[in-house]
Parts: structure tokens; sequence; C-alpha cells
């Protein structure tokens, strides 16, 4: 079974103008995702594995299966470091 996403606890979000804002009341820091990190965000409402969020992204966007996935793992690699996402159990 692939390894599920999903956003963390004690996380805020908020959509303005098509960006969005993640608040991480733990860490104390402000994110700002643009609209194709916003829509990975949005889908994370649920637990999700690279190949969902990757096919998602290729719905939306003109862009290759190998360049979805590789973006899908740059965003969840660097939202993981920041401690706004993390592994559905």
């Amino acid at each position: 079974m692939s390894t599920q996403f999903k956003r963390s606890m004690n996380v805020e979000a908020l959509e303005v103008e098509q960006e969005w804002l993640i608040l991480n009341a733990d860490q104390y820091t402000v994110t700002k995702l643009n609209e194709v990190g916003g829509l990975c965000w949005s889908l994370l409402k649920e637990p999700r594995t690279v190949d969902a969020l990757a096919s998602e992204l290729q719905n939306h966007y003109e862009i290759t299966a190998e360049e979805a996935e590789s973006d899908v793992e740059t965003f969840l690699s660097e939202l993981m470091q920041l401690g706004l996402v993390e592994h559905a159990s």
C-alpha cells in the first residue's frame, strides 16, 4: 500500500485571492502556497497518496505524469519539514 499524507493538526488555512496562507500554531510560522499548492492542500483534507495528488494535478494542468509526481513529492517533502503535513495512519 502506498503512503498516504494528510494535513497536520494545529494548522489553520486561509484562502486569499487564489493563494493559501497556512498557519502553524506550534511553530509560529505562516506559509504561502500558490494556486497549485492550494489545490494539493485542499485535496489533503482527506488522506491521499502521491499518485492520487499527481493525478489530480494532471486533470487541472497540462503537465506530464512525471512532472506531476515530481512536483507533488517536492511539495509534500517541504510541507513535512515545516510540520504542515504528516503521514496518515
